[in-house]
């Protein structure tokens, strides 16, 4: 029961610590019902969601659901997006990666070796030609870290994954929110730090916790590549 409540508490000001960051319109945690259907779906986005380029992998989304808890984050367009989050691999080599960088996407656009497509720069426009259904080049999703949260007790392992327009429209659904206002979403996931002996606080009473240390068993994400 402390452990239940302990969790409760930590999840709780992960909540107002997230919720307080600009353009952030709503923090939602997600439980396992919610965890299940967004795996299917990031599946799903992994499968058929890269067809123009290759194969897709959400490092970032497969990590955020092997977490202990996850929770989602509703932004609008004042929401400081994060940069660097796609690289693209062909035969081993970095050929590509996003970037909000207006200038640096002008400076592709202008040379003839590089191709452009939206804020994706592909520096090597010849492996774009030659990849194919035997040599695909890789597009893979990076994790962004979530320095908010890591000072707060309890937590360890923060990350923040970028989800899939599947994701995207469920978790709009969910909450029945105004489409307009809300641009987009990120996952986040922590894990809990594992409980020594010793007092916690709950609710302003101390309570002694005599546990032994045992380390919290992560479920794994069982995304197929």
């Amino acid at each position: 029961m402390v452990k239940i409540i302990q969790r409760i508490k930590i999840t709780e000001s992960a909540k107002k610590e997230l919720g307080a960051i600009k353009g952030v319109c709503q923090v939602i945690p997600l439980d396992s019902v919610d965890i299940r259907k967004i795996k299917k779906l990031e599946s799903l986005d992994e499968q058929i969601g890269c067809k123009m380029i290759g194969r897709k992998y959400n490092v970032g989304i497969r990590k955020v659901l092997s977490s202990d808890v996850v929770l989602s984050l509703m932004v609008d367009k004042e929401y400081d997006w994060p940069e660097n989050t796609i690289q693209l691999f062909h035969k081993g080599k970095m050929i590509g990666e996003d970037t909000q960088d207006k200038n640096i996407i002008k400076k592709f656009t202008e040379c003839n070796d590089s191709f452009v497509m939206g804020n994706i720069i592909f520096y090597d426009k010849e492996a774009l030609r030659n990849s194919d259904i035997d040599n695909p080049i890789s597009m893979i999703v990076t994790e962004q870290p979530c320095p908010q949260l890591d000072p707060l007790w309890g937590i360890s392992d923060a990350v923040i994954g970028i989800p899939s327009s599947y994701t995207h429209d469920y978790l709009q659904l969910k909450i029945c929110a105004d489409q307009k206002q809300m641009l987009g979403s990120f996952l986040v996931g922590f894990n809990i730090d594992r409980i020594y002996d010793g007092i916690f606080l709950i609710d302003d009473n101390q309570v002694n916790m005599n546990m032994k240390d045992t380390k919290i068993k992560d479920e794994k994400c069982q995304l197929p590549l």
